[in-house]
């Protein structure tokens, strides 16, 4: 009888332990697509709305160094901008950046607008995107991300390259500031350089 009523105990334990642990793993799957979701929505959806939340601070003419063991890296102008210390980020407008290339050179970037995230030193143009190098290329798009950490500069929108008499046309870019080497990624067209440009 001892017996019986030990291997019963041992089953009803079992019951437990099994039901706990459908039940931790039910959490489990129900919190991560939450908690992705929260992180989407600070990131992202957030700054579609970000004119709705009140700024901790407006500054007009901004002009902000960005150096890095002793060498400029870039150095960002903007009309106006706002800075939101809870998300770490200032939104700007009317944004010039120029990118100091380690090889020697620079690039001329504008926007209509952008995002500076200052923890992560990462930027993002939107609107009316140019950016002009030296030897009198252009590139357009209506987006353009920039990471300080990867030293790349990219976007998954349409994009125009004029330079040397061409004109080329393609979805997606990357540009490696370290190595100087673009990457075009759907390239669609190269044709003369005085076709229309239109994104």
């Amino acid at each position: 009888m001892p017996y019986l009523k030990g291997l019963y105990d041992l089953k009803i334990g079992q019951r437990r332990l099994f039901w706990i642990l459908a039940l931790v793993l039910l959490l489990i799957i129900l919190w991560r697509p939450w908690e992705q979701g929260r992180t989407s929505s600070d990131d992202d959806s957030w700054l579609k709305n970000i004119g709705e939340v009140k700024a901790d601070l407006t500054l007009r003419g901004i002009c902000y160094v960005r150096d890095l063991g002793g060498r400029t890296q870039w150095i960002l102008w903007a009309d106006e901008g706002r800075l939101y210390e809870a998300k770490d980020l200032m939104d700007l407008k009317g944004v010039k950046i120029k990118f100091f290339l380690t090889g020697g050179g620079q690039l001329l970037s504008t926007g209509d607008s952008g995002v500076y995230r200052i923890n992560r030193d990462e930027m993002s143009l939107k609107g009316n995107v140019e950016v002009r190098s030296e030897s009198g290329t252009r590139l357009y798009s209506k987006s353009l991300y920039f990471s300080q950490k990867k030293r790349l500069i990219w976007t998954k929108d349409n994009v125009i390259i004029r330079g040397n008499g061409l004109t080329m046309r393609g979805k997606g870019l990357e540009y490696d500031l370290r190595s100087g080497r673009l990457t075009v990624t759907n390239q669609t067209s190269v044709f003369p350089g005085n076709g229309e440009l239109n994104l």
